[in-house]
């Protein structure tokens, strides 16, 4: 029998199945099917070998009117190291287009690099517990609501979004 396909990146899901020979059982078929989606499961984000954070830049608070003095000083004094950003991605999960609305934004964050997947990505984590990653056109969302994320943000959500 043919393994079954791999997950496309971005994706928790398998992206297509290969046809097994008909005189493959269904039980052999069952098998493979939930080995490959546990697989898919945890994205390579949420194993923190998976993710090698190669720059961490200091926290930028990008607020023009200055309206928030305190949170400046907050954002000043925010700080991850290259294991807590992977921490945060082994913690959060990836989310599509338009689940955002579960988290609020501040203007202050962390941008650097990683690597994940065979490729490397720009990131920006944003101290309301969300994040990105691009590189070139392609763009993926994260954020985390797990208790673990507390420690390396300055503002969780509030657990009343979807």
């Amino acid at each position: 029998m043919k393994p079954l396909s791999a997950c496309p990146p971005g994706s928790n899901r398998p992206s297509t199945f290969l046809r097994a020979p008909r005189r493959a059982s269904a039980a052999i078929l069952a098998a493979s099917l939930l080995a490959t989606l546990a697989a898919c499961a945890s994205s390579p984000a949420n194993d923190p070998a998976a993710v090698t954070v190669l720059r961490v830049d200091a926290a930028r608070f990008d607020d023009p009117n200055n309206r928030e003095p305190a949170l400046r000083e907050a954002c000043a004094a925010w700080r991850l190291n290259e294991r807590q950003v992977a921490a945060f991605f082994a913690s959060g999960r990836e989310y599509p287009d338009g689940t955002h609305d579960a988290f609020y934004w501040l203007p202050c964050s962390i941008k650097g690099r990683l690597r994940a997947q065979g490729r490397e990505w720009d990131f920006e984590i944003n101290a309301a517990a969300t994040a990105t990653w691009t590189d070139g056109d392609t763009v993926r969302r994260w954020g985390c609501m797990a208790k673990a994320c507390e420690p390396l943000v300055l503002l969780m959500p509030d657990q009343q979004g979807p």
